[in-house]
């Protein structure tokens, strides 16, 4: 069973006590540059700006966990940042997936939080490797020259949950910052533990007035800041242990031909309003396709189902957004990637709507690679449009007929395709 906590939801996603800020989840097309999506800009020009590869990071049950791609950093390059609401009291605590993939020489950090772009950065995170193969991840506070490091206790290539936090405190100098790393056999507990750095805090150094800027950092020529890769970036201002109010138990998949069912179990509910299905494909982002009702609250078994018809060949993923009755939301994942394969035999499917006005789609299966014709003809016969004529791959295909064009009335549809036709009725009313 899978009992996720709030911390990973609010402390990592959703405000349940209204106190989440941030959230990039890098759900950006493959190979975006990230100045160019209007969220980040340019921090510090460099010759490389930081891109989005086609990679997703996974913690266990983290909120971040799986969704959109990731940003790759360089060791030396252009730096890149974002804004986030202004904090200035309380704490704020910045969680990420971290992946190292070479460690950081000189002491340069590859991720740091500022007021806008005032030169001192208020928390800064940094990696280096005594040996070569063990890491150490490093801290400083209020640009303080000497980084506090970890233990070496970390290995290059795995990914991490790193928890950044910042404490303001009345008077002067009297700030600390903190720094907790998990990997996935040691996730976090549901209470704020012991950090593996700090709290620290320089007497001599002055306090953050704001914090409201991210910079991801590529190095300089003076020093590397490792070669990483960040995904799910998440900015709090509480670490709370409350229990959210959907126990998973089970989220699975079945496939028959182009039709795809979801399947999903809650061992008990609180609040819960609704599940919307998403999904999403390689050329896609996502997208709600359906919805199902919650139970509302229950300490019951509650099943589950979904079902996703008519898709085209090609590979898809898919999610659950938990949604309760106060509009707090929540993401769970499908493990795998749901695959529509291939026909086996010609066919040609009902068009749906029907009757329609003014479009309609038209599903049809292609089993080997040809030359494919879908015409439009009224009663008499006489051909009226050209839906479909060229070679078209093997799978499963949908088509959109406009019928702007035509007059209301009874028509008819032919697919084509090597030795096979077929012909299928259509009504159009407007």
């Amino acid at each position: 069973m899978k009992k996720i906590f709030l911390l990973f939801f609010a402390l990592f996603f959703t405000s349940r006590v209204n106190s989440q800020i941030f959230i990039e989840n890098f759900d950006y097309p493959s190979d975006t540059y990230l100045p160019s999506t209007g969220i980040w800009g340019v921090f510090q020009p460099g010759t490389d700006s930081i891109f989005v590869p086609p990679e997703s990071l996974t913690f266990p049950d983290y909120a971040g966990s799986g969704i959109g791609y990731c940003a790759a950093l360089g060791t030396v390059g252009e730096d890149d940042s974002t804004s986030f609401p202004p904090v200035t009291t309380g704490s704020i605590y910045v969680s990420f997936l971290f992946k190292p993939l070479a460690a950081g020489s000189n002491n340069e950090p590859f991720i740091e939080f500022k007021n806008g772009s005032a030169p001192r950065a208020w928390l800064k995170v940094y990696t280096r490797s005594p040996n070569g193969t063990d890491l150490e991840i490093g801290l400083t506070f209020s640009d303080e020259p000497t980084v506090f490091y970890s233990p070496p206790n970390y290995q290059l290539g795995q990914t991490y949950l790193i928890v950044a936090k910042y404490e303001f405190n009345p008077g002067a100098a009297n700030d600390k910052a903190s720094l907790w790393v998990f990997d996935s056999l040691s996730p976090p507990p549901a209470t704020e533990p012991a950090p593996v750095i700090g709290p620290i805090g320089v007497a001599l150094r002055p306090d953050a007035d704001t914090l409201r800027t991210i910079v991801l950092v590529q190095g300089t020529i003076n020093g590397t800041s490792g070669f990483s890769i960040i995904d799910g970036i998440y900015i709090d201002q509480a670490w709370n242990s409350t229990v959210l109010p959907v126990e998973l138990a089970s989220f699975t998949s079945s496939v028959i031909n182009r039709d795809v069912t979801l399947y999903w179990k809650t061992t008990s509910e609180t609040n819960n309003s609704a599940f919307e299905i998403e999904r999403s494909s390689e050329t896609t982002s996502w997208t709600k396709v359906g919805a199902v009702s919650g139970n509302g609250t229950t300490g019951s078994v509650s099943n589950y189902t979904f079902k996703d018809n008519g898709l085209s060949t090609g590979t898809y993923k898919y999610r659950l957004k938990q949604i309760d009755f106060n509009g707090n939301f929540e993401y769970f994942n499908l493990d795998n990637e749901v695959n529509i394969g291939v026909p086996v035999q010609y066919e040609l499917s009902q068009n749906y709507p029907n009757p329609f006005n003014p479009s309609t789609t038209i599903n049809f299966d292609i089993p080997r690679e040809g030359n494919v014709s879908i015409k439009i003809f009224d009663l008499s016969g006489k051909e009226v449009g050209t839906i479909v004529n060229e070679t078209m791959a093997a799978g499963y295909h949908s088509v959109r007929y406009d019928g702007s064009s035509l007059t209301s009335g009874i028509y008819f549809y032919t697919l084509e395709a090597d030795n096979f036709t077929a012909t299928k009725k259509l009504v159009l009313l407007k």
